[in-house]
């Protein structure tokens, strides 16, 4: 058996020949205690990703969603640290977006909690840890079918689940979100449900512990 985190790779490994029956598809954890809500200083519609800033992540796909949009009193902020293919496409939209170099953990949810929505158009990332965590500071959240966003958000529920590197649906749904404030705090709140609901830590080590005692019981040896 194998233990993967998302659909996503779920789907990756079948396309590659992998019996589906072998894969236990088990999505992470967040750390509650460390995760929550904080006050929101102020009315700043402000679009946050976390993570390294290089391609598989599609930065720069948000950052030309963001740049065409041209919305008032609106703010990107970039946290990671960034890799050198980057520099170009950071270079192109400098005046865009705040780079704030790598935060750590136990800081981002200071971050996140400033902010209105966290976007994660990765090309492929198995997971995507800061989805589970922002969520559970409060944000809906916008990312690519090619993350874990399947197994996390109900698409128009707790945020969107868009196709890589589709630049007019990420436009779509922020421009959505930053016309419709009170839709975005309800979406917010879902996320924060939906995190609190079993996705802690401690559920997936529940989870994966029944899985385990599964296998043992098919094969007689529990």
């Amino acid at each position: 058996h194998i233990s993967v985190p998302s659909s996503f790779v779920k789907r990756t490994f079948v396309e590659k020949g992998v019996p589906a029956s072998k894969l236990l598809k088990m999505p992470l954890g967040v750390d509650l205690s460390e995760f929550r809500p904080l006050p929101k200083r102020d009315a700043v519609f402000r679009v946050v990703f976390a993570g390294r800033l290089e391609l598989q992540k599609g930065v720069h796909y948000l950052l030309q969603a963001f740049s065409e949009l041209q919305l008032q009193d609106a703010e990107l902020w970039l946290i990671g640290s960034r890799s050198r293919e980057m520099t170009p496409f950071l270079d192109r939209y400098d005046g865009y977006y705040t780079h704030i170099d790598h935060v750590p953990q136990p800081q981002l949810r200071q971050y996140y909690s400033q902010c209105s929505v966290l976007v994660l158009p990765s090309v492929h990332d198995g997971f995507g840890m800061v989805l589970a965590q922002a969520m559970a500071c409060g944000l809906p959240v916008i990312c690519t079918e090619n993350t874990a966003g399947d197994d996390l958000v109900t698409n128009g529920v707790e945020g969107f689940v868009i196709p890589i590197r589709d630049v007019c649906a990420l436009k779509d749904k922020l421009l959505h979100l930053y016309e419709n404030p009170e839709t975005c705090k309800e979406m917010g709140k879902a996320a924060l449900g939906r995190v609190a609901a079993g996705l802690s830590w401690d559920d997936y080590g529940d989870r994966m512990c029944q899985q385990y005692s599964r296998i043992l019981r098919e094969q007689g040896r529990l």
